[in-house]
């Protein structure tokens, strides 16, 4: 679904993406959006694609999925496992798709953010990603 305040070209870019290249993608979004950005190595990343920190200090693993189907509780796992890894606060998984429940369902107790479709397209328009 590609939605109406986006331009088209946006989401079918993303859509066309590779992983690392979506990851590479994502580390240029958040970097506009004031936070350091460090990305991590292609293969044993431990769960993070990303480390995001914000000016307060505030540090964020990130696993990114760029994906055809739904997001399921591996991504959740994975970054649960990156957040005391890499010291960080929280983490967050950023997709192109959606969530299954079960993915939901796991992301509440472990304090990780799952960031879907329409949210990370909202905020690419927000920061001023065309």
């Amino acid at each position: 679904m590609i939605l109406a305040f986006l331009t088209p070209s946006l989401a079918l870019r993303i859509d066309r993406m590779e992983g690392r290249e979506f990851e590479e993608f994502l580390g240029e979004v958040f970097d506009r959006a004031g936070y350091k950005v460090e990305v991590t190595q292609a293969s044993g990343d431990f769960g993070a694609d990303l480390l995001i920190e914000d000016e307060s200090g505030y540090r964020i693993a990130v696993q990114a999925k760029r994906y055809n189907g739904k997001v399921g509780l591996e991504a959740v796992q994975q970054v649960a496992a990156a957040v005391p890894f890499y010291g960080v606060d929280e983490g967050w998984v950023v997709t192109n798709s959606v969530y299954t429940e079960a993915a939901y369902q796991l992301a509440e107790p472990n304090r990780v953010r799952l960031i879907a479709r329409e949210e990370l397209f909202a905020f690419a328009k927000e920061i001023g990603v065309r």
